[in-house]
């Protein structure tokens, strides 16, 4: 079973002055209006990660678009590393955006991709990260390259 949270911005929500998150798809590069970078911690197990992500859009608008990334926390020094879907270093990558839905609900519909690929270079210490992604979404004939350079929102 893999489980992982999920945070839609509410309508409005300020996008961190410092925070740059970008991604393009095809000939169209797209800002994130809303980004965060944080350490997770899961309760039960005591697991902890970092973790990153940028969206557009909003659930009330129905038009929420974003990406997610987590890799485990490894410590509190710098930590410079490349990660690969599937080769054991624990990156999660995945895609949520809004889906039509019956009247009074809001939908969205969360994908895994295909492969990706994440290299970071984080300074847990001092509180920023600045990353390179890419992702194939095989089903949804998506593509998505980005980048972030981002301070944490957590300390």
């Amino acid at each position: 079973m893999n489980a992982h949270e999920i945070f839609i911005p509410k309508t409005n929500s300020i996008q961190a002055p410092v925070n740059k998150f970008r991604w393009t798809l095809g000939d169209k590069t797209t800002h994130a209006q809303n980004s965060f970078f944080y350490r997770s911690r899961f309760e039960p197990t005591g697991e902890e990660s970092w973790v990153f992500s940028g969206s557009t859009g909003s659930g009330d608008e129905e038009n929420f678009f974003s990406f997610l990334l987590i890799v485990p926390y490894l410590g509190d020094d710098r930590l410079e590393r490349t990660y690969k879907l599937g080769d054991g270093h624990g990156l999660f990558f995945s895609h949520t955006h809004s889906i039509p839905a019956p009247p009074g609900f809001t939908g969205f519909r969360t994908v895994d991709p295909d492969d990706a690929e994440l290299a970071i270079a984080l300074d847990p210490v001092e509180g920023t990260v600045q990353g390179d992604f890419n992702a194939v979404f095989k089903t949804y004939r998506l593509n998505p390259t980005g980048t972030f350079k981002m301070t944490r929102d957590d300390q």
